[in-house]
């Protein structure tokens, strides 16, 4: 791959949410690979040159080992299919709806394991609205999952699994650490072709500003990932919540999107974004996410010109988001954000990122220009619903 090619940056929305979109008649699968004895085999940043033989056979070892504790999801989503044409007829709400029951499954791995529970991460839209999962492990046996917590804005859910003999944790690696160029293997189910492994490599790192879903495929709300690694390993439809795994055998991500418009480009979640909020998942259900219900832009002379505003920095509002606490606090389009608790902003990231940092229930004191003066606003911030409604 030439320079250009491997730093190329991915620009606009990518549109398709890879597991939960994977709709199946779901059929039998016999895994013939079962947990291996070996010692584990040290992960070395800067090994000396490896002959062809020794990195394959360390692969084969990582697949060995890590492959009993991936797993194939299947989740049954119930619902109601609405008549596209019911709002030309007058139907506001109701009596068209046919319900359905729809099967979708995705891929996970065991994290973490105590005594006879497992606990399975995948990512959220595998399982969303799903009022019953199941669990196929590598062998072939058929397991009841739970649901413990699940957060769509991160895509990432914990599942719980209880029984005798359940496979091991897989080790979890440092994403950090990992750099361009580096072999990762992605393993999971895609297709529902159980117990698959691609090879690849790291193209990329932080990759940021990528969205996906929202496409009314079972109401799955538009997921914007802030943090994600690029690879080149394939990612299917079906490999979603499937761990990337170093030839080492550590976990360093877990498969999430892939770009529908390109070959060999995948994303997937890096594993020290992931694992805090898998804790958090299993310890408190749900993840609070504060905002204002803005929708923002940097300033501009274009805007500045048209809104007679000279000042030296600023974030502009754009829309208000209806019933959020910027609406409540009386913010309206057309606003200038110049200040947040004091601290100059000059971006959108500015206010994002302070507001990342808080917990629903805070307050945050904005200074606003808006035709010519500054007034000051103190804002409540709220737990952002899954679904923002529009103005």
């Amino acid at each position: 791959m030439n320079p250009s090619t491997r730093n190329s940056l991915l620009v606009g929305v990518i549109g398709v949410l890879v597991g939960a979109a994977l709709v199946t008649n779901w059929q039998s699968f016999t895994a013939t690979h079962k947990p291996s004895n070996a010692a584990p085999i040290p992960s070395v940043a800067f090994a000396a040159p490896l002959h062809e033989d020794d990195l394959e056979q360390r692969i084969i070892e990582s697949v060995k080992r890590t492959e009993p504790s991936v797993v194939l999801i299947r989740s049954t989503v119930r619902g109601q299919q609405i008549d596209p044409f019911s709002q030309f007829f007058g139907d506001t709400g109701g009596g068209n709806g046919q319900p359905f029951i729809a099967h979708a499954s995705g891929s996970g791995f065991i994290f973490r394991k105590d005594g006879d529970t497992a606990y399975v991460a995948t990512n959220a839209h595998v399982v969303y609205g799903a009022d019953n999962i199941e669990v196929l492990l590598a062998n072939g046996r058929k397991v009841q999952a739970e649901k413990v917590g699940s957060d769509i804005r991160s895509d990432l859910a914990v599942l719980r699994v209880t029984g005798q003999n359940l496979p091991p944790a897989l080790p979890l690696g440092n994403a950090n650490a990992l750099q361009q160029g580096q072999f990762v293997l992605a393993i999971g189910e895609p297709e529902s072709f159980q117990n698959s492994v691609s090879l690849g490599i790291v193209s990329a790192l932080h990759r940021t500003d990528i969205t996906a879903g929202g496409d009314g495929t079972f109401n799955i709300p538009s997921i914007r990932y802030t943090d994600l690694m690029q690879t080149t390993a394939p990612i299917n439809p079906g490999n979603s919540g499937g761990p990337l795994v170093t030839v080492g055998g550590d976990v360093v991500g877990i498969a999430a999107v892939v770009d529908p418009r390109a070959q060999n480009i995948g994303f997937a979640i890096p594993i020290n974004s992931a694992q805090p909020i898998l804790a958090q998942l299993e310890t408190h259900k749900t993840i609070s996410h504060p905002y204002i219900g803005v929708v923002m832009t940097s300033m501009n002379d274009r805007i500045s010109n048209y809104l007679g505003y000279n000042g030296a920095s600023g974030v502009v509002v754009t829309n208000v988001v209806a019933g959020s606490p910027a609406d409540k606090a009386g913010l309206a389009q057309g606003d200038v954000i110049v200040e947040l608790n004091h601290n100059k902003v000059k971006d959108p990231s500015d206010i994002a990122n302070a507001v990342s940092k808080l917990k629903t229930g805070d307050k945050v004191s904005l200074l606003v220009w808006r035709k010519g003066s500054l007034t000051p606003f103190d804002v409540t911030l709220a737990d952002m619903p899954e679904q923002v409604p529009q103005s």
